[in-house]
């Protein structure tokens, strides 16, 4: 064989042992950089956990939040809805009370009239309806005094008969 070929072979095999060497010192000084990647790899994802829940709990927060703010709208709308009914009926009341006001005299006068009337055309009449049922009655409880038909009657009402004689 040739002196440069075993020369090239020579060079060839150191340059292979350095290159070995080399990368076993690199492994070396690069494990503990590699490791604290890893560290730091492992950190960083501990953070974007923490961070994502952290997140997550914070959007149910505004979640219920705003669930609260649209049922306390509802609410609102409702009771402006109630409130607004409620001014409707006080406006018509107050209506009401002052055409009350205004021709009240007028419905009194009109009343008082009417009774007036009613109290004098059906007053006798009830008062004559009122006696002639009275005096029917005293005679038919007359009668049957005399007749001995008090006899007939049940005791309690023939005591309470005898009561009133008494």
């Amino acid at each position: 064989m040739d002196l440069g070929y075993i020369l090239s072979l020579v060079i060839l095999g150191v340059s292979l042992v350095v290159l070995i060497v080399m990368g076993f010192l690199t492994m070396k000084k690069m494990k503990p950089t590699l490791k604290n990647i890893e560290d730091t790899r492992e950190v960083v994802n501990g953070h974007i956990d923490h961070f994502t829940r952290e997140a997550e709990v914070m959007q149910e927060k505004v979640d219920h939040i705003m669930a609260r703010v649209d049922n306390t709208k509802n609410v609102a709308e409702i009771k402006i809805q109630n409130f607004d009914e409620f001014s409707d009926s006080a406006a018509s009341l107050s209506e009401s009370l002052m055409y009350l006001k205004e021709h009240g005299a007028e419905y009194s006068k009109g009343i008082a009239e009417n009774s007036y009337k009613e109290l004098k055309t059906d007053g006798p009449r009830l008062a004559r309806t009122f006696k002639l049922a009275f005096k029917k009655t005293v005679d038919k409880q007359k009668q049957r005094h005399k007749t001995g038909q008090a006899d007939q009657l049940p005791a309690v009402v023939n005591h309470q008969l005898t009561e009133i004689e008494r």
